[in-house]
């Protein structure tokens, strides 16, 4: 029998993806104005040896106030999104309120501090939070309330990018697996009206403002493909550095504590000693387009970040890669576009293409969501389809190249890794 659409779920929807759209909106809204404090204190820290000691303590206070954060509730380390898939697919069980507690104050805390984590991940486990609670309000039967959580999953994506198109997208790729119409229905509902809030708060510009024109002439299409090798093989690095980062943290024969506490130690010397390296990476972005940087310099930032995220995330304090994977993608093709605009092979405003291009596969080699990423550029970019295909083939190619290399997804794996350590303890 078809199964009929449901106006209380309607309802629900629609009061899920507003409220869930105000909250992460907010978080979103917080997280700059903290890092642009920061920025502030660096140069506070830089004037000399004591000021540099009291921006380290400072540092090393708001650690411990994130280690006792995750402490109090395990659940809320690292990205979220991992722990949402295991909620989903009956693997893990935590308490969503507590959940949303300490994930807004821990992950506001750590992403605001300036490490190398991004905001989307811990969007999507806030949102999906909230999903549950309201869900348990209306005490909905267990599948609806699966199917609202998935629903305030997105919302989260979607107020996280400005990203409604991808928020979808990412639901089937990477929270549902299989979608039903009518749960589509109330997916896409949630997201329209979490996006509705976040525009109305934050506006619907696009989150990467690009200058100069996309479009890729066909002459220059034979070069995609080394660049999604070099993607691939990043992907490879990435996702390995943080399998092993996540190993070497685990091994450490000291308090869980004082490994919550080693990233803000870490990075509060790093920014000390280079500004640039503050905050997920959105900085590294648009360098293409905004006085590009030498090649070197651009080596430097991709290992630098790697290694910082390696530090911050592997630690599992809250914080996500999302964004910081985008700037790593990002940052391959500038490297690969700048290389080839020295040998005069390409012009200078391929560059930035290669950029976008990048970022694109390397979320779908990493995460193994190809159509999230392809989305996910094109709307972060404002909706410029002029390299719609080369976009696709990159991203095809890249993900090929995982598969050959037997990269497994990252959030996969992640999760693999909660649950053995939840059955251990």
């Amino acid at each position: 029998m078809e199964e009929k659409i449901s106006y209380k779920l309607i309802f629900i929807s629609i009061i899920i993806g507003f409220i869930s759209g105000l909250v992460v909106s907010l978080f979103r809204i917080v997280i700059p104005k903290l890092i642009y404090l920061i920025a502030i204190l660096i140069e506070f820290g830089q004037k000399g040896l004591l000021e540099s000691l009291i921006f380290i303590a400072m540092f090393l206070l708001i650690g411990y106030i994130v280690a006792i954060c995750v402490d109090k509730e395990p659940m809320i380390g690292g990205s979220g999104i991992p722990q949402i898939s295991g909620k989903l697919n009956k693997k893990l069980s935590y308490n969503p309120l507590t959940c949303l507690i300490y994930k807004l104050i821990g992950g506001t805390l750590s992403i605001g501090s300036g490490l190398s984590l991004g905001r989307e991940g811990p969007s999507v486990q806030i949102a999906g939070s909230i999903g549950e609670i309201i869900s348990d309000i209306f005490k909905l039967s267990q599948n609806d309330k699966d199917i609202m959580i998935v629903a305030s999953s997105s919302s989260g994506i979607t107020s996280a990018f400005t990203a409604p198109i991808s928020a979808i997208a990412f639901s089937i790729e990477e929270l549902m697996k299989k979608s039903k119409r009518i749960g589509f229905i109330y997916i896409t509902l949630t997201v329209i009206s979490a996006s509705l809030v976040t525009s109305f708060l934050i506006g619907n510009s696009p989150v990467i403002k690009i200058n100069n024109s996309l479009d890729l002439s066909s002459k220059y299409w034979s070069y995609l493909l080394f660049l999604a090798i070099l993607v691939g093989l990043s992907s490879l690095i990435f996702n390995k550095g943080i399998l092993y980062g996540k190993y070497l943290y685990n091994k450490l024969a000291i308090s869980q504590k004082i490994k919550y506490i080693i990233p803000f130690f870490i990075t509060s010397i790093v920014l000390l000693l280079d500004k640039r390296m503050l905050g997920s990476g959105e900085n590294f972005i648009g360098l293409a387009q905004n006085g590009n940087e030498d090649i070197k310099v651009l080596i430097y930032f991709y290992v630098g970040k790697l290694l910082l995220l390696f530090v911050a995330f592997c630690s599992g304090i809250p914080g996500g890669i999302f964004f910081p994977l985008l700037a790593l993608g990002a940052l391959v093709g500038n490297i690969y576009g700048s290389i080839l605009f020295k040998m005069g092979f390409v012009g200078e405003n391929e560059i930035i293409i290669f950029s976008m291009l990048s970022m694109a596969a390397h979320f779908g080699s990493i995460v193994r969501a190809p159509l999230t990423g392809i989305f996910l550029i094109l709307e972060m970019t404002g909706g410029k389809i002029d390299f719609l295909l080369p976009i696709v083939i990159v991203t095809l190619m890249a993900y090929i190249v995982s598969e050959l290399t037997k990269n497994e997804p990252i959030y996969e794996s992640l999760l693999d890794i909660i649950i053995k350590r939840k059955m251990l303890s």
